[in-house]
Formats: C-alpha cells, sequence, structure tokens
C-alpha cells in the first residue's frame, strides 16, 4: 500500500505538472496573440498565427494557404528545417480545398483511406506522407474567404475536436485581424493622400519675392494636421498666399482644409479684392455645414514689382502678422476679421501694404505663440516680438527657421499644436533708395 500510494503521489504530482506546463504555455500564447493583433505587417501577422497553431496542437507542420485576391499572394509554411521534402498543396485536394471556401472546418484522420497518392498532400523528407489534417477557413468580418489555416501530422488520427476548435479560433482570430490591418492601411493611405494636400510640395521660385516656410506638425495629433499654407498664381503677376489653422486635427479637419484651400484658389482667379475673397469663401464653408468646423486664415496678394512689394492682405480670424523693416522697425498689422465657417454675416478688413527693399512679412499661426514651456508658461507674442529684430537684414529662410528654433527651444522640443510659418521678402531688380510710399491705407469692407 505505501508502495501503491507513492506510485499515485507521482502520478498526481506529475499531472499537477503538466497542468500548471499547460497553464504556462496558454498563458504566454494570451499574450503572444494579443501582440499579434497590433502587426501593421499581414505576413508577420500570419506567419506568428501560423506558429501559434503549430505550438497549440503539436502538429508538425502548420500552413496559411491564402486565397486569390487575398492580401498576400504566397503560402506560408511553418515546420521545423529538416523536416519537409514536397511542400503540401491543399487546393489541390478536394477534402482540403473545402476550407478555402467553407464556413466550418474540415478533419482528415488519414490521407490514405481517402487519396492515397495525391501530391497535395506533401512529403516528408523521409518519404512519408502527411495523413492526419485540420483545415479551418480563414474570413473576413464580412465573410469574404482570406484563405485557410491549415495543421499536418505524418501520423493518422492525432488530431481530434480539440485541435479542430483550436485551429477555427485561431483561424477566426487571424481573418478579424487581416480584416483590422486591411482597414487601417485604407485609413492610413486615405490619411497620408489629405496630408498631401494640405500642403504644397514644393513652393513657386517667384522672380522678385523670397518665400520661406517651416511646418512643423505637432507630434501628438494624427497624421494629418490642422495647420496649412498654400501659394498659388491667382493671376497674371499677382500671387496669392494663405496660412491658415482649422479647428482639430483628422479627416474632418483635412476636409476643410482642401475646401478652404482651393475654393481660395478658384476665387483669386475673378475676386481681385482679399476682403470680398474672404467673404465668398466664408459663404462657401458655412454652406457645407461642417458640423461646427470652422478656420482662421490670413489672406494676401502679392504684386511684386521692380523696387517695392505691393500685399493687400485681409484677416479672417488669425493672429496678426508682422513687418520686420530694414530700418530696425517691427511692425504688428493689427487687421481685424472674424473666423471663417460660424456665422453667415461677416465683415472683414483689408489693408495695402508696401515691402520696400529689406523688408519682410512674417505670418504664422498659434501654435508659434501658444507654446508652452515645462512650466506652462506661454511663448506668446512677447516671446515673437523678443525674437524678430535679431531677423532684421536676414533671407526669408533664416528668419522662418529662427522663429521656428525660438519656439522649439522655448517648449523644450515638445510640439503639443502644429506651428506653421511663412516668411516673405521682396527682391527688387536693382538696388534702389527706400520708398516714401504710405506703408499702408485700410480699407473695410
Amino acid at each position: 500500500m505505501p508502495s501503491d500510494l507513492a506510485a499515485r503521489l507521482a502520478l498526481a504530482e506529475l499531472a499537477i505538472s503538466d497542468l500548471k506546463a499547460e497553464r504556462d504555455r496558454l498563458e504566454t500564447m494570451v499574450v503572444r496573440l494579443g501582440a499579434l493583433a497590433s502587426q501593421l505587417d499581414a505576413e508577420s501577422l500570419v506567419q506568428g498565427v501560423t506558429e501559434a497553431a503549430r505550438d497549440l496542437t503539436g502538429a508538425q507542420l502548420a500552413m496559411f494557404v491564402p486565397a486569390e485576391r487575398a492580401v498576400l499572394t504566397e503560402p506560408t509554411v511553418v515546420c521545423d528545417p529538416d523536416l519537409l521534402g514536397v511542400m503540401p498543396d491543399p487546393g489541390r485536394v478536394p477534402l482540403l480545398a473545402g476550407a478555402l471556401w467553407r464556413i466550418t472546418p474540415v478533419r482528415l484522420d488519414d490521407a490514405d483511406e481517402w487519396e492515397p497518392g495525391n501530391g497535395g498532400y506533401g512529403q516528408l523528407s523521409d518519404g512519408s506522407v502527411f495523413r492526419s489534417w485540420v483545415g479551418a477557413p480563414v474570413r473576413a468580418r464580412y465573410g469574404d474567404a482570406l484563405g485557410g489555416l491549415y495543421l499536418a501530422h505524418h501520423r493518422p488520427n492525432v488530431f481530434g475536436t480539440r485541435e479542430e476548435e483550436l485551429a477555427q479560433s485561431l483561424a477566426s482570430h487571424l481573418g478579424a485581424s487581416l480584416d483590422n490591418l486591411t482597414v487601417f492601411q485604407e485609413r492610413s493611405r486615405v490619411a497620408q493622400a489629405l496630408q498631401q494636400t494640405l500642403l504644397p510640395p514644393v513652393l513657386p521660385d517667384v522672380e522678385g519675392l523670397d518665400v520661406a516656410v517651416r511646418y512643423r506638425p505637432a507630434k501628438s495629433t494624427s497624421l494629418v494636421g490642422g495647420d496649412f499654407y498654400d501659394m498659388f498664381e491667382a493671376r497674371s503677376d499677382v500671387w496669392g498666399l494663405m496660412i491658415g489653422d482649422v479647428t482639430g486635427v483628422g479627416p474632418e479637419a483635412a476636409a476643410l482644409t482642401g475646401i478652404a484651400r482651393y475654393a481660395a484658389r478658384a476665387l483669386a482667379a475673378q475676386e481681385h479684392s482679399p476682403a470680398r475673397l474672404l467673404t465668398q469663401l466664408n459663404e462657401t464653408l458655412v454652406g457645407f455645414g461642417l458640423q461646427d468646423r470652422f478656420c482662421t486664415v490670413l489672406y494676401a496678394e502679392l504684386h511684386p514689382g521692380p523696387d517695392v512689394l505691393k500685399i493687400k492682405i485681409a484677416n479672417g480670424g488669425h493672429p496678426y502678422p508682422y513687418i520686420l523693416r530694414s530700418d530696425g522697425q517691427v511692425e504688428e498689422i493689427a487687421i481685424s476679421g472674424t473666423l471663417l465657417g460660424l456665422l453667415s454675416d461677416v465683415a472683414f478688413e483689408e489693408l495695402e501694404l508696401v515691402l520696400g527693399p529689406g523688408d519682410v512679412l512674417v505670418a504664422y499661426t498659434d501654435g508659434v505663440t501658444e507654446a508652452r514651456n515645462p512650466s506652462g508658461a506661454f511663448f506668446g507674442t512677447d516671446g515673437l516680438v523678443r525674437t524678430l529684430p535679431g531677423c532684421i537684414g536676414r533671407p526669408a529662410a533664416w528668419v522662418a527657421h529662427r522663429i521656428e528654433l525660438a519656439v522649439t527651444e522655448h517648449q523644450a522640443g515638445v510640439t503639443p499644436d502644429d506651428i506653421a510659418i511663412v516668411v516673405v521678402q521682396g527682391l527688387p531688380d536693382r538696388p534702389t533708395e527706400q520708398v516714401r510710399a504710405p506703408r499702408h491705407a485700410r480699407r473695410n469692407r
């Protein structure tokens, strides 16, 4: 009896050890599958789930066979390197091919009882065939066939109901993950396409103008930012320049940005007044009814001349621009106007500016002035005004970069909001004396 008891105790301890090992293996697999669900690469995702299928079921070989028009085009096979002699091709075996299109899994306990000699079963390196099979359909959320997940072993009757259910569960997990990956990749492509429509890839090279831009998206935003700018030929020898800021980020912000940008381009061909252009642009945005989405826009017409750069400018609720005069003065252009896209009855002020040789116009979005340092203090217009005098007499690109550097230094490299900076400097054809024309004249529209 004591030896009997000891034997039973040993068996119980062995069973407990096996259960603990199985628990540890399942816990590891749960973590592994959770990590696989976040994979952004289809090949890595399929490889990981196929490996998990082999490890969980004790199969000698696991493989994923893609359906026609699936994300992947080649099968994924997981087995020991020296095991495989001839690659299986389940699509050539009618009993196994059903897993590529049916809803429930298929199980083949012994291939020799059905189609001995069918090359689709594959062979091991010693010439024997895979006799036990399970095939589970991999389907997308709405039922589209993505492929089949297969398990194989050279011995017959290896797989039972447990392995069949595990294969089906893993196939369902793989189908949902591939479906989610496809949706994510499609949304990423759309977001990238939208981002490309927000910013012109290259600023036009305009004789008589030196124009520079700095754009820094917020690290915490989505692929599509809320700030935008554009420069284009409105009419012959007249250039349109705009900088703006849309509420929010993402596709909704991109939609409003696209409307504002391309509507302004269309209006500029016929409308010679920036104030009237903003009025019509506001009517366009209000007409779209984009659910309380609105934007700020600073729009200017640039008229390059041989001696001076003439600018007509209007403001739709945007931060005031500055002019850096070559004689050392820094002027804030306080020009009033209403946000675009909220109200139908709005008014915009219009100014006519004259930039002489060496004068610079600086426009920016509120990401500049609202930048905070680690203690929460704003960069503010005070920080901008402190920075601008050191930019006098510098080229446009130097000025834009210096402002961006001052802002990023203030906030210790963290960018909680998008930043856009546009700098314009006139380049006269020949040196001339400073023009004594009035620097700006005010109009109300």
